[in-house]
């Protein structure tokens, strides 16, 4: 989503097409937590999936004679996810010249601008099951309250857990506790790929809703869907509580994110997390 908003976002900048390239959910990745491709279930357009090779990394020669030379393609690799480059947004880009992205690109910087055009974009582009519409009903209803608890790969993919690991449940023990001091009458939608372990863990007396997925590949987007309804939002170091976050529908509301995205607490996360998202420090 975020390399969708990137082009998206490039393109109307620059009045030109984009395509994006899928090749890397064609071949299985070592040691990556496989995907399937679920754009094409958003209500997004004018989009051209591709699987031709992509360029490679460029070299520091190959990088300075591209920035000089007004021949070949510009190819622009992001060295961390949370950068922003605000060279991207200023380039001397004509008709003839092609631009390739290679990165993550989770800055919010970029994609602002068209941020209302993204919430359009990004919604279920069919109707949701009964299922979803009845939690989607009761999240309009109440000062509802998105949880995110993110375990799965974090928790048993080693190359996960040691990039992002699971967050403690004493993050999301405090953020409710927060929560609860400005908005008493919280009812609080949990969304969880371990609902078992997320079950166990919330079973305080908070008011409190377990989204139970359906069992298909889909129902992420669905959840989604929810999770953009919801008027406060408690997420995960996660890219779709993220989304579901930053694209809510109405305006005001808190959002309480970790201060630790991954396990490197070096990093720089202004960023990825707006300021006026409330950061909960993880111990």
């Amino acid at each position: 989503m975020f390399q969708y908003a990137i082009a998206r976002a490039l393109s109307e900048r620059y009045q030109t097409s984009f395509a994006l390239n899928r090749s890397w959910f064609d071949v299985p990745q070592a040691n990556v937590t496989s995907r399937e491709l679920q754009l094409n279930l958003l209500k997004i357009k004018d989009v051209d999936f591709i699987s031709e090779d992509f360029p490679k990394k460029p070299g520091r020669l190959k990088r300075l004679l591209q920035g000089i030379t007004s021949g070949g393609p510009l190819v622009y690799y992001q060295k961390n996810a949370f950068d922003f480059d605000p060279q991207l947004l200023n380039l001397k880009i004509n008709v003839s010249r092609d631009l390739y992205l290679l990165g993550y690109w989770q800055g919010f910087s970029y994609i602002n601008s068209i941020r209302s055009n993204l919430q359009k974009e990004f919604q279920v582009a069919s109707n949701l099951p009964d299922a979803y519409q009845t939690y989607l009903e009761k999240i309009k209803s109440t000062e509802s309250v998105m949880v995110h608890i993110r375990r799965g790969d974090y928790v048993n993919s080693p190359s996960a857990a040691k990039i992002h690991g699971a967050l403690p449940i004493d993050y999301y023990l405090k953020s409710i506790d927060a929560l609860l001091e400005s908005n008493p009458n919280a009812h609080f939608f949990i969304f969880s790929d371990d609902l078992k372990w997320a079950k166990t863990a919330l079973n305080n007396s908070i008011e409190k809703t377990f989204i139970e997925g359906a069992a298909s590949s889909d129902s992420v987007v669905f959840e989604l869907q929810l999770m953009m309804s919801c008027k406060h939002h408690i997420i995960a170091n996660s890219s779709l509580s993220w989304w579901g976050a930053w694209l809510k529908q109405e305006d005001g509301g808190l959002v309480l994110a970790p201060s630790r995205w991954v396990n490197d607490s070096s990093q720089n996360l202004s960023n990825l997390l707006p300021s006026n998202w409330i950061r909960m420090q993880i111990q």
